[in-house]
């Protein structure tokens, strides 16, 4: 059985998490170590590290922490960049102090150059950050991106070029549904998503792929967009998620929602997750 969770708040201190996540009944859980819009980070007191590994060596669930959004390994300016990869070394090696099993992040936008120069900079990127850091509890996950103009790992393909030149990394992939469907991955149905399967297969390996970030789409196929919906509710449709939650290696992952934050959906997303993963027989 796939372990099914969702994001939560670290306000008012990442020790915190825990709490929020038993109250919807998640197993495990992904949160921001800072605010996700901002550079600035007074760091973590002692007693609020302490308390939370304390809490970690009882919970039984990998733990994921997203990266904040303005971080970009892609950007052609060398400052942003600079500064992108001295805020993902912070981050990693708090992450490994934490024993937290994954670091996710979106490897970030190429504007004004091309897409082959994007990836150039992430791998460069990538590169100077293990060469200072390796951790050793928490794995490096890139997700993939909806494809809006300039993303980088909107498809398998470019994911491959970048994690390949890591063989001997803890480096691997969070796959977002919504993102997937975005680029126009059709996973609404069994063909699709086979088809999907089968690509990740050839390309990246199905062993690199470490979680699902499990969201609903706004938007149609391939238009391009990240805009998350409830999940059933959205354009790929609860039999998507059946697939993917019944699946022979896709089941063993850990699911984690990122839907809109309104009312007690948090709880109804979280049901219609556990329901779905016991679908098998009605697919």
């Amino acid at each position: 059985m796939p372990f099914i969770g969702i994001h939560v708040s670290s306000a008012g201190g990442i020790s915190k998490t825990f709490e929020r996540a038993k109250e919807v009944e998640a197993q495990c859980f992904q949160f921001f170590l800072r605010s996700p819009r901002v550079w600035h980070f007074k760091g973590l007191p002692k007693e609020e590290e302490s308390t939370f590994i304390k809490l970690k060596r009882t919970w039984q669930y990998p733990l994921m922490v997203h990266a904040p959004y303005l971080l970009n390994l892609a950007s052609p300016d060398p400052n942003l960049r600079k500064k992108s990869m001295e805020v993902f070394l912070e981050e990693l090696k708090i992450c490994d102090e934490l024993e937290i099993e994954f670091y996710n992040f979106h490897p970030g936008t190429a504007k004004g150059i091309s897409d082959e120069e994007g990836i150039k900079l992430v791998i460069d990127s990538l590169e100077k950050i293990f060469i200072s850091y390796k951790p050793k509890n928490t794995t490096v996950l890139l997700e993939n991106t909806a494809g809006e103009k300039g993303d980088i790992g909107k498809n398998l393909e470019e994911l491959k070029m970048i994690i390949s030149n890591f063989p001997k990394e803890k480096i691997g992939v969070c796959i977002d549904t919504c993102h997937a469907f975005a680029y126009g991955y059709d996973i609404r149905d069994k063909r699709g998503f086979s088809q999907f399967k089968l690509s990740i297969e050839k390309t990246i390996g199905l062993e690199k792929v470490k979680a699902i970030h499990a969201n609903d789409s706004k938007v149609p196929l391939g238009a391009r967009k990240d805009r998350h919906q409830h999940l059933g509710l959205g354009y790929i449709g609860n039999k998507g998620f059946a697939l993917f939650l019944n699946d022979e290696y896709f089941s063993t992952l850990p699911y984690y929602l990122e839907t809109p934050k309104e009312g007690n959906w948090d709880e109804i997303n979280l049901k219609n997750l556990r329901d779905l993963a016991l679908m098998t027989l009605t697919l």
